[in-house]
């Protein structure tokens, strides 16, 4: 009767593997011991007439008092009876056996071992070569994919750093004003917390191009570009009525902007050649040193196209009250869809 256990519920491979392996190491000697006992079985008896100890299955039954006994009654010569049952797997000493197999494996899977739980039989010892091998190659493949892993997750933060040293290294060459470079540095790390690090037109250009000559659009580039403005599209009255062709034509020119707290949008006497959409955030409208107004989501400001055909210069000073999205379109390509 041969103690058949499952091995303990671990959250890695590795160790599951581990834990069914410390079985067949018990498994095979006992397969090992009929194989040798029927070819030979005068070496393997001791003067009792008992299995000698050459096998670490044989030695484990006698440590827990529970020896493998020849049946001498048998038809068949050298049938083993006795040894290690079911009931004996609660022992004390069953687990601490248990427990050994288990460490055996584990460091010849590692290929750190300590000679105190050792092979004995040559079938141990090629079973123990094999594991060792299937260990060298299980722990490269699963060390080699973690280093790939943490060597992704550090490369983004490397390139977020060097960027941040390059910018300050040209702060510190050209003499940047210290209120200037605080509100560079905060403009990029929040633009960096914000898109991650990823750059849309980097993006855009690794989908296939339109297949008509001379085209350098992307096929999918204006989907893309409709999905990232479908909220200008659907707030705003002036694209109630656009046709789909129409608003892929307008989502190719549109552009994106990020404001920090503090960043002037535009200066009073200014020329104004866009017109900008407010996505998320707010504005503020300064005139002679005290704010009049305050533009927040759904805002629209810039050039009115619908009224003069002529870029019209700033009247106000405009500043970002908060972090502020903005959408942006120029003056012709208004000009180019909507007239």
């Amino acid at each position: 009767d041969l103690p058949i256990w499952h091995g303990p519920r671990c959250p890695s491979v590795k160790s599951q593997f581990a834990s069914f392996k410390k079985c067949v190491w018990l498994i095979r000697p006992l397969a090992r011991l009929f194989l040798v006992l029927d070819r030979d079985h005068t070496n393997l008896r001791r003067e009792d007439g008992n299995p000698a100890p050459h096998s670490w299955l044989i030695i484990m039954s006698e440590t827990i008092n529970n020896p493998f006994k020849f049946n001498e009654t048998a038809p068949e010569p050298c049938t083993i009876i006795d040894g290690p049952s079911s009931h004996d797997c609660y022992s004390a000493q069953f687990r601490s056996k248990k427990l050994a197999s288990l460490y055996f494996v584990m460091t010849s899977l590692t290929s750190v071992g300590f000679g105190n739980v050792a092979a004995n039989t040559k079938h141990e010892q090629i079973f123990c070569v094999i594991m060792l091998i299937f260990g060298a190659l299980l722990y490269a493949t699963i060390f080699g994919n973690v280093t790939t892993i943490i060597q992704q997750i550090y490369a983004d933060t490397n390139r977020y750093h060097d960027m941040l040293s390059s910018v300050r290294e040209f702060m510190r060459l050209y003499q940047i004003p210290h209120g200037l470079r605080e509100r560079i540095m905060d403009y990029i790390v929040s633009t960096w917390t914000i898109t991650k690090g990823i750059d849309t037109q980097k993006v855009l250009s690794f989908c296939p191009k339109d297949l008509r000559e001379g085209s350098s659009i992307s096929i999918f580039c204006a989907d893309i570009c409709v999905h990232l403005n479908r909220r200008v599209f659907n707030e705003h009255d002036a694209f109630r009525y656009a046709t789909d062709s129409c608003l892929r034509a307008l989502a190719l020119e549109f552009t994106t902007c990020h404001m920090s707290p503090a960043d002037i949008v535009y200066h009073k006497g200014e020329s104004v050649d866009e017109l900008n959409f407010i996505i998320s955030g707010s504005l503020e409208i300064i005139q002679d040193d005290e704010v009049v107004a305050i533009l927040s989501n759904g805002d629209v400001f810039g050039d009115d196209i619908w009224l003069k055909s002529e870029p019209n210069a700033v009247a106000q000073e405009l500043g970002a009250l908060t972090y502020t999205d903005l959408h942006v379109i120029k003056f012709w390509a208004r000009q180019l869809y909507l007239l």
